[in-house]
């Protein structure tokens, strides 16, 4: 398996919820909801209902986890299949991730290499767009700056502290020490901060 496979395929894995236990307790979760809604509806809950709701609670969380995971796998491969359109030398691509809470999220940008160099891709992508319709490229050094890695031992995924136009910026990737590795090498150390300068003496004259 290729790095590129093995980038894409990691984060398939790190970010799907096609998870055995994920889904079980989704289904737990759906399954009370309806419950309680129905109890709200009827005033009481009997057999026959507390189980349609477990299946139903089962049918739905099968169902979003499948349909969530397409999602991220057609995405990786739109943006994947629009690099390589207008970066004929691309030689890596990274999938970027957000993390909000517990939710995690396709971001609307990508880390590339190509020529030996590293760069942000940002896709100007609609809502329900399946492909981007244009992008703009941020080459790592100025514009986008890359200071250190923050590990999560808990998770599948690795989280990078940057600065993006001058503003904080933090992103996840899939946790591959080869493809870290290759992107820490573009790495800088952060400006020191600046010393506060000393008020001027108070004169009285």
């Amino acid at each position: 398996m290729s790095l590129q496979e093995r980038i894409i395929d990691g984060t398939l894995r790190a970010v799907s919820p096609l998870k055995p236990a994920g889904i079980a307790l989704g289904a737990v979760f759906y399954a009370v909801f309806i419950g309680v809604v129905y109890y709200l509806l009827v005033g009481t809950v009997d057999l026959v209902a507390g189980l349609m709701s477990g299946l139903c609670g089962i049918a739905y969380a099968v169902f979003r986890a499948y349909f969530t995971h397409r999602q991220f796998k057609a995405g990786i491969a739109a943006h994947l299949a629009y690099l390589r359109t207008r970066h004929p030398q691309l030689e890596l691509y990274v999938p970027m991730i957000e993390k909000l809470g517990r939710t995690t999220l396709l971001k609307r940008s990508a880390l590339f290499i190509e020529d030996g160099a590293l760069a942000l891709e940002a896709f100007n992508q609609p809502g329900f767009a399946k492909t981007p319709k244009d992008s703009i490229t941020v080459p790592a050094g100025v514009d986008f700056r890359i200071f250190e890695v923050l590990p999560e031992p808990k998770t599948a995924l690795v989280g990078f502290r940057s600065e993006l136009m001058r503003n904080p910026y933090r992103f996840h990737i899939v946790n591959d020490d080869e493809t870290v590795a290759r992107i820490m090498a573009f790495a800088e150390p952060p400006a020191p901060a600046a010393e506060p300068t000393s008020a001027p003496a108070e004169r009285n004259e």
